[in-house]
């Protein structure tokens, strides 16, 4: 498969994967309408960047694209943020704040993360899904926003909705158009042209020539599973980039250890939070067994009933 002409987003090189077409061809397609998104897939497949590009070449294309990870704040700070307070909501709110929905009046709200929203604020924001409108923390006038909403989520919604985590009528409200985004290792063929746009963006970054891969360390970057998918992919390239002044990169400058040698080190980096840790520990340990349930227990030192639970809790397949 060639190159997709319709659209693509910015930074994305042609595709050669048949699930990629249709993913862009359906991105195009709901680019052009004002329909709710739901982004789903695996940390650093590119979830952002999809949604930026669906906002770009849409009618609101002039208006703000604005964004909130809810995974990395707590409950009471998340409401703030997304609806605004007013002056005296809290100790320290010595004045009044617009929150992200304001914000992004006239344009696009991408809620990252969307499944860590607690039971109060998936209320709140169903409201704001149906009616568009809102009030402020300890604000007591309603406030009418004209926004698209587009929602990202790497955990299974189905699941979290059947085990009474998650609202139904919010899910539903918020699946209007669904993008599923495979994860690297769902889509090896692009990995060569990946990593040559990457390479070529990178060595723009540190003002040299873009370095060619050696076969070996293509064939190296094709086998390996990207548990970091399209994140891992770029700081393994960049750090090879570095590592190799000359103008091929040979295998032995790919260091795939380092990710996740540090998951603590990882997890501060990318400020994850504790719930996001396990389940990413949880996965590695899972692919690294080869899903042998028993095995996984084991080394995790939980009982395989726990582990049952949790990777319900986590959407793991």
């Amino acid at each position: 498969m060639g190159a997709v002409a319709a659209f693509a987003p910015p930074g994305f090189p042609p595709t050669r994967s048949e699930r990629m077409v249709r993913l862009y061809d359906m991105a195009g397609r709901v680019a052009r309408t004002d329909a709710n998104v739901l982004l789903a897939g695996e940390t650093g497949t590119g979830k952002r960047a999809l949604a930026r590009a669906i906002h770009d070449a849409g009618p609101r294309a002039a208006g703000p694209f604005v964004t909130i990870t809810c995974a990395n704040l707590p409950a009471d700070l998340l409401e703030s943020e997304l609806f605004g307070h007013e002056k005296g909501a809290f100790t320290g709110a010595h004045e009044a704040r617009r929150g992200r929905f304001e914000q992004a009046h006239g344009g696009t709200i991408l809620i990252d993360g969307v499944a860590e929203l607690a039971p109060a604020l998936q209320g709140k924001l169903l409201r704001v899904v149906q009616e568009r409108s809102f009030e402020r923390l300890a604000g007591t006038r309603t406030i009418e926003v004209d926004v698209r909403l587009i929602s990202s989520t790497r955990s299974d919604l189905e699941s979290q909705v059947a085990a009474g985590r998650f609202r139904g009528d919010l899910f539903y409200r918020l699946n209007v158009v669904r993008l599923d985004l495979p994860s690297l290792r769902e889509r090896r063929e692009d990995i060569p042209p990946l990593a040559t746009e990457m390479l070529a963006t990178i060595a723009v970054k540190h003002g040299r020539p873009a370095p060619a891969l050696a076969p070996e360390a293509l064939e190296l970057l094709i086998r390996h599973d990207w548990p970091g998918n399209l994140r891992e992919l770029r700081n393994v390239l960049e750090a090879a980039c570095i590592a190799s002044p000359g103008d091929t990169i040979p295998a032995s400058a790919l260091a795939f250890g380092a990710p996740g040698a540090n998951p603590v080190g990882e997890a501060l980096r990318d400020m994850m939070s504790l719930s996001q840790l396990e389940e990413r520990y949880i996965r590695e340990v899972l692919r690294r067994t080869q899903g042998r349930r028993a095995e996984a227990a084991r080394i995790l030192g939980i009982k395989r009933t726990t582990l049952l639970e949790k990777r319900k809790r986590y959407g793991i397949s």
